[in-house]
């Protein structure tokens, strides 16, 4: 496949085979180059340069760019879940075209350098994506929800989702006001009399010229979310937004006296509507086209990335909570010393069954391995789970744990045979706690992944606490 096609469409996140790109790429087309009027240069050389120094560049800026300013967050409850900062956005290994191998990790999202555009993908497809997003947001309906075509960027897509969702939170405040300044003649006396043309009147005749302040939607932050709104229905987005019908007609509602006028220092400051700065923001970079360079526009380099793995994780607890009781992630009930002070220890799912038994699960966005040196749950996340069952048998009767991970549709009966039907135990001090590995089963189709999700929901509770809880 040619260059461009390559990076915006066969990388994916949690990659590690390490296979050269060169394998993958036909030099047939140029990229980060030109080969206008180069007769006497070898094309396929100056392509390879061309790849070159945009793979370097894209390594040097990651190494040096401040990528807070570029991670989005799909959750509603965002003090729930943490960004691990540990943690490599995209390794890029070797120094030439030849050698070249691209690594991925939880990162999903796109980078943009000198107008080129490299995206991690999803590797269970852009479908699922969809799905996890408008699940978790709980303010996309999947009937109406847009899906990504081939001639839309995954950042152009992303952010126009992540636009919306803001919007739609935002919304729900109420449409924003401000208080505007207004002189009129009244019969009643409103605000601050205007002494001088009081004085001016030849008679009285029954109005009083008064300056007073009342709310209005005419303001700045309306008129660019407005004029968002309506450059995304002519656009190729279109669909992207057709489930915000109700609040375009809102903002068509709302007429300014010149609609091209744009105040760029414009900020809420009223708490109740803080929300609409950020969507303000998006507005403006909307307009502007600045899909990826929207919080760097004065770069060469660009990025637009978010954490998939939080995604999945908090996806999988309102699966769960469809058909249990699901603690609160951040709820304080633990905690473990680190030499200097303590830290929380918050399980990303625990299932209560009731009568104090509760199971504690781990999800993990990466691959379960079946083979080589890395098979099965790594050493560090057993640990984990271990230090959570340790604190919270002293409070609960923990009756089942383990941990969750994804898997495509054809791999789900391979990996479930894999872990074996015996079944496996913790010990915690005199306890046999139960553990399970958990597949979530993920396919292309909305209505079966839906149906998949009731079944890997009564996964939870197929098990007879009475005979697998041990007491040593």
């Amino acid at each position: 496949m040619i260059a461009s096609e390559y990076f915006k469409n066969h990388i994916t996140d949690n990659d590690y085979r390490l296979n050269r790109i060169a394998d993958s790429i036909e030099l047939t087309k140029n990229f980060n180059c030109s080969t206008y009027n180069k007769a006497r240069k070898n094309y396929g050389l100056i392509r390879r340069e061309g790849i070159e120094v945009f793979l370097q560049g894209i390594r040097e800026n990651i190494e040096t760019y401040d990528l807070s300013s570029s991670i989005i967050n799909f959750i509603n409850r965002d003090e729930e879940f943490d960004v691990n900062q540990d943690q490599k956005v995209i390794e890029i290994i070797g120094n030439s075209y030849d050698t070249f191998k691209i690594k991925t990790g939880n990162i999903v999202g796109s980078f943009i350098y000198k107008g080129n555009q490299l995206n991690i993908n999803c590797r269970f497809g852009n479908s699922f994506l969809e799905y996890m997003i408008a699940n978790t947001s709980g303010f996309i309906e999947l009937e109406n929800f847009g899906g990504k075509s081939d001639d839309l960027g995954l950042g152009e897509w992303i952010m126009i989702l992540y636009w919306r969702m803001l919007l739609k939170k935002a919304f729900t405040l109420g449409m924003y006001k401000n208080y505007k300044s207004i002189t009129e003649d009244i019969s009643t006396v409103r605000g601050a009399i205007e002494i001088n043309d009081f004085i001016k009147k030849p008679f009285f005749n029954g109005k009083t010229t008064c300056t007073f302040k009342e709310h209005s939607y005419e303001n700045n932050i309306n008129r660019i979310i407005k004029q968002a709104i309506a450059k995304v229905a002519k656009s190729k987005y279109s669909n992207l937004i057709n489930d915000i019908i109700d609040i375009k007609r809102a903002y068509d509602n709302v007429h300014f006296e010149n609609d091209r006028k744009r105040d760029l220092s414009t900020r809420v400051k009223n708490p109740y509507y803080q929300k609409y700065n950020e969507v303000y923001n998006l507005s403006k970079n909307i307009i502007d086209d600045n899909f990826l360079s929207y919080n760097n526009p004065k770069s060469d380099f660009s990025a637009f990335i978010f954490d998939i793995s939080l995604l999945f994780e908090h996806h999988i607890r309102k699966v769960l909570n469809q058909e249990f009781t699901i603690h609160q992630k951040n709820k304080k009930e633990f905690k473990v010393p680190n030499g200097i002070d303590e830290n929380n220890l918050f399980p990303d799912v625990i299932i209560d069954y009731g009568d104090n038994k509760i199971g504690v699960f781990d999800v993990k966005y990466k691959r379960f391995r079946v083979d080589g040196k890395d098979k099965g749950v790594n050493r560090e996340d057993r640990f984990q789970l271990i230090t959570y069952l340790a604190s919270y048998t002293s409070t609960y009767e923990v009756v089942n744990s383990g941990f969750i991970y994804p898997c495509e549709e054809h791999e789900h009966e391979r990996l479930v045979n894999s872990v074996g039907e015996q079944q496996q135990y913790v010990a915690v001090g005199k306890c046999e706690i139960p553990f399970n590995i958990y597949f979530y089963k993920v396919t292309k189709e909305y209505d079966t992944q839906r149906s998949y999700d009731k079944g890997f929901s009564k996964e939870f509770c197929c098990f007879e606490t009475e005979k697998e809880f041990k007491i040593v």
